[in-house]
């Protein structure tokens, strides 16, 4: 395998999921995506499925061909005596919307009506589409490419197909979308370029990159590649100088085929790390063996001594002969200039990575690569996991209150005489219906029913 250089540009590769999702649903022709996405051809095969992504494709099409044939449609309509269900453009729209449950034609209804009844459509139905796109993209922007402003009116429709019309070399894929246009070359080409201009559209920027760039087929390529050529393989983590959403990205974005040769996944922890940890098994079919390192000194941690210990051990008495180190902390190169005869692909962070330990490694000829490389932005049911997990720890020590017998207490301290029907019906019409309020500062409180 070649060295690494310290570029992480050259080892990264940009996204298309939401670029491709955009394209597709705006009515790109589809053998142009395909032709030009070869490895999509099961993402495509998801977007054609989906009956609302289907809908609103045909929608848009049919939008887009008509502002950019306005006359000559609105002539065919008028004095040919043909609607859009016998005209080549727009006849197989038509009636992929009639398959769906959705009837457009109209008796002696003109071009301008039918771009309003369609913008009347688009924006009853465009949110049904929201889930295609994942959580850390502003669905509002998203939106908004698909509704025309003021769509209702006739005058809008007028102007707004007289500038598609004109500057249709602006949109993508000559496919009508709201926005400003500006020779920006193909905007749908990537994730990274269309979330770029996107948000300028609004006066905002996109600044997590690492949510529409990934690893390079490169990077992943040597990764299976050392699993492949060593018959055990096992990786190891130092807790406390890697990063748990960061690994989860590489696990997630990795070919789960390619990996599945891995022995396991051990996770060498310290109580003043990240819960997050706990969490790795659920989004790989490796096995974890999470590991905690007690402290005998509080401001001590042995997670590196614990860490090389067991790993020397595996080499020398478990016969496994290769290990994918996660961790920037310089230690280890003791760790891998000892064990000469076994394998070792370390995979660091930039940031807590310096030079000197880097150059090591490329001079023992031991690759390396960058977490960071990997994408972040297909990790959400691992953030999920982690955050419910923590949340209802946090809300459990907050109200994990045995209700009755609070209530006998307050009875008690009242020094009350009540009979037990009474209790019980105290108890339903007020503990029971108590409810949790949050108001507008975030200060939850238990509201007890007047």
């Amino acid at each position: 395998m070649d060295k690494v250089l310290d570029d992480s540009k050259l080892y990264q590769s940009v996204q298309k999921g939401v670029s491709l999702t955009v394209a597709f649903l705006i009515g790109t022709k589809m053998n142009f995506l395909v032709d030009n996405n070869p490895d999509k051809k099961e993402f495509f095969d998801e977007l054609k499925n989906n009956t609302d992504a289907v809908i609103i494709r045909a929608l848009c099409n049919i939008r887009s061909n008509l502002m950019l044939n306005y006359t000559s449609t609105d002539n065919n309509i008028r004095f040919n005596m043909l609607n859009l269900d016998r005209m080549d453009i727009y006849s197989d729209d038509v009636r992929t919307l009639e398959r769906c449950g959705i009837y457009i034609i109209k008796a002696n209804c003109r071009v301008e009506r039918y771009i309003m009844d369609i913008n009347m459509l688009i924006s009853q139905k465009i949110s049904l589409v929201k889930d295609l796109f994942p959580e850390w993209v502003k669905w509002d922007y998203i939106k908004s490419l698909f509704i025309m402003p003021k769509g209702q009116l006739s005058e809008s429709v007028r102007s707004e197909s007289k500038k598609f019309s004109n500057m249709r070399l602006y949109y993508p894929f000559t496919r009508y979308i709201n926005w400003h246009p500006i020779d920006e070359g193909n905007i749908l080409l990537n994730d990274e370029k269309f979330m770029k201009i996107l948000y300028r559209q609004y006066d905002d920027e996109f600044k997590d990159i690492s949510k529409v760039k990934d690893a390079s087929e490169t990077v992943k390529t040597n990764i299976y590649d050392f699993i492949h050529d060593n018959k055990s393989t096992v990786i190891v983590v130092d807790c406390e100088n890697s990063d748990a959403y960061k690994l989860a990205s590489v696990l997630t974005q990795l070919d789960s085929n390619e990996i599945e040769h891995i022995n396991k996944i051990i996770l060498y922890d310290d109580s003043h790390t990240t819960k997050a940890w706990a969490f790795l098994g659920k989004i790989t079919n490796i096995p974890v063996e999470h590991i905690m390192v007690d402290r005998i000194k509080e401001n001590k941690s042995l997670v590196d001594m614990k860490m090389c210990a067991d790993v020397s051990a595996s080499f020398y008495r478990d016969n496994i002969t290769s290990f994918i180190l996660c961790s920037s902390d310089s230690d280890f190169w003791a760790l891998i200039s000892s064990l000469p005869l076994a394998k070792f692909l370390v995979m660091i962070e930039y940031s807590k990575c310096g030079p000197d330990i880097k150059n090591a490694l490329i001079d023992n000829g031991t690759y390396y690569c960058a977490i960071d490389d990997f994408c972040t932005g297909n990790i959400k049911n691992f953030k999920m996991a982690v955050l419910h997990s923590e949340l209802v720890s946090r809300v459990k020590d907050i109200v994990d209150i045995n209700t009755r017998e609070m209530l006998d207490d307050i009875f008690q301290s009242l020094r009350m005489d009540i009979s037990e029907a009474e209790k019980q019906n105290f108890y339903k019409k007020y503990i029971q219906n108590m409810q949790l309020h949050i108001d507008k500062n975030g200060i939850m409180k238990i509201k007890v029913p007047d």
